[in-house]
């Protein structure tokens, strides 16, 4: 039984994968992709059945989670993914199905080491992989974020200043909020990270930007310069994870569907943009289409372009998963951002990137009421005086302690996080069933003559999706053909027909979605092929037909011919 309501640290989670080895050697199989930082391994679950052909000959499902080192939901949802389709096999009837004709991928943390420092120490929200160790990730003048008190987490100050910007609510003295711009006469605070401050001059006071590293701006597709785009490093996959990542889909090329999970919106977000231009209408109607079930399933709304997911004049994210396994691989693929605080606390909004947002004082309410009805308050520190060494009296507090990371971040341990399971794998489990899948359906032999006979073969796609897709993999010609193959120990020549044929793609049930429109060409999920062959000894002889589809997987038919 695999326990989804709490977080796994690093030893625990390798554990309970290699256990998972252990207990199903007929489905699982895990290795490490690469190493982090600090030499800890990227460990990858690939689940499948025994059944049909071989793993890499199947359709291939990519999940990945905790790219983002604070962004620990995602890795509890993963391994329940994966603890779900392991003990559920045979006993289940749709993941039977999709173990006996899929292969699933599951990369659970894909950050080890920075998720490890985040687990471990006190709170950093800007610690990226572990290339900068906390306290070193800040450099020059400024406030560097330190425990100062020692208490064990990282906070906020709050100093008095009558040209502060903040004051206290008088609905409730925990709640800090802004000052109105024509307001005087009051008690007024600056707030700022609990830190030190280095060369400190006794009026300026700058905050260095962390060289933290975000992962999710690593890859080699749309990617920007650190300049451009904040993170990004020195140069795409310069991050040894991502790298491996890259390495892995490039080594798999038999995976159609990916899932990258992040926190902190409770949000599906597919492609709406690649290299400055909107997707292709195709493609936006089949993301749309599975967004659907995602929203059905999770209650996440699926958004239709990046703006209510940034913050205003932001320009496009550069580098990111869902850009390049869809803009370079043509992959169908979508970001699902797990959690979401301010609706769980009764908030309603019309956006989702909630760093920079401001919330009106009823709405932080709202937030203080949740965290005290549900954390029994342990989501905020009460404000405590303490003399600061350089900036003298001060109170340090606010929300932090020993349960932000499990409320802003991640859904707290117990029935949140083991809610935000237990939807999010049905959404995945059904969008893994929509890949492509080649099959041939009848073979047929005629005897023309004693040496001669006509073979009919027909070829089809019994999956949701086209064997190639997208439209965006034909563009960047990503989308290989369904090649059909006639093979004999015997000898055999063809009169009818070639060896190998290639038949373009097959259309999945993606495009029957209307009965008739002489508005729109459509393809075709099933074609035939046929050959006429001569063979010397026909009663010795057997020929194998075998389809093959990069994303569709391979399907093979044997017939005799006496």
């Amino acid at each position: 039984m695999f326990d989804c309501s709490r977080y796994y640290k690093y030893e625990e989670l390798k554990s309970i994968v290699l256990e998972w080895e252990n207990v199903y050697p007929e489905l699982a199989s895990v290795y490490s992709i690469g190493k982090g930082h600090r030499e800890r391994d990227l460990w990858m679950l690939e689940i499948t059945s025994s059944m049909g052909p071989e793993a890499d000959k199947k359709p291939g499902y990519f999940i990945d989670a905790n790219t983002h080192p604070e962004e620990l939901a995602g890795s509890t949802v993963a391994l329940y993914i994966a603890w779900r389709l392991l003990s559920e096999y045979g006993k289940d009837e749709m993941i039977t199905r999709l173990l006996d004709t899929r292969t699933f991928y599951i990369l659970p943390r894909l950050n080890p080491d920075g998720a490890e420092i985040v687990m471990t120490t006190p709170f950093y929200e800007y610690i990226g992989n572990g290339r900068y160790l906390p306290g070193d990730e800040q450099v020059g003048p400024g406030l560097h974020y330190a425990d100062i008190n020692g208490d064990g987490v990282i906070v906020d100050m709050r100093i008095k200043d009558k040209n502060g910007e903040w004051k206290v609510s008088e609905k409730d003295p925990r709640l800090m909020i802004q000052r109105k711009p024509d307001e005087f006469g009051g008690e007024y605070y600056r707030i700022m990270p609990e830190g030190w401050i280095e060369e400190y001059d006794g009026a300026e006071i700058i905050i260095p930007k962390p060289r933290d590293g975000n992962l999710n701006r690593q890859y080699p597709y749309g990617w920007g310069p650190e300049g451009e785009e904040y993170g990004s490093g020195d140069y795409p996959l310069s991050e040894p994870e991502i790298e491996a990542v890259v390495r892995f889909h490039t080594a798999h090329p038999n995976i159609a569907g990916a899932i990258d999970y992040h926190t902190n919106a409770g949000i599906i977000l597919p492609p709406t943009h690649i290299a400055g231009k909107p997707v292709p209408f195709a493609d936006r109607s089949l993301f749309e289409r599975i967004g659907k079930m995602g929203e059905e399933a999770t209650g996440y709304p699926v958004l239709s372009s990046e703006e209510s997911f940034s913050w205003p004049g932001m320009h496009p994210r550069m580098g990111t998963a869902t850009d390049y396994l869809y803009g370079q691989l043509g992959i169908i693929s979508c970001t699902v951002e797990l959690w979401d605080i301010h609706k769980e606390a009764g908030i309603e909004k019309d956006w989702y990137f909630s760093l920079l947002r401001e919330l009106s004082e009823e709405d932080n309410l709202k937030l203080l009421r949740w965290n005290d009805e549900k954390l029994n308050g342990e989501g905020f520190m009460p404000w405590t005086p303490f003399e600061h060494p350089q900036l003298g009296p001060v109170e340090i507090g606010g929300w932090g302690g020993g349960k932000r990371l499990y409320m802003f971040r991640n859904p707290p341990e117990g029935k949140y996080l083991e809610e935000t399971c237990q939807k999010n794998a049905i959404f995945a489990l059904r969008y893994a069933a929509v890949l492509p899948q080649v099959a041939i359906k009848d073979l047929r032999v005629t005897a023309e003559s004693e040496n001669t006979f006509k073979l009919e073969a027909i070829v089809v796609n019994e999956g949701f999706l086209p064997t190639n897709l997208t439209k965006r993999a034909i563009d960047v010609s990503a989308a290989q053909p369904v090649i059909v193959t006639l093979e004999s120990e015997s000898k055999i020549e063809f009169i009818v027909g070639q060896e190998r044929v290639n038949l373009g793609n097959l259309e999945g049930r993606s495009e029957q979605n209307v009965p008739y429109s002489r508005f729109f060409d459509r393809g075709t999920p099933a074609k035939k092929v046929e050959w006429v062959v001569r063979v010397s000894d026909p009663k010795s002889c057997v020929v194998k037909v075998r389809a093959v589809s990069q994303k569709g997987g391979e399907d093979e038919r044997e017939v005799s011919l006496c």
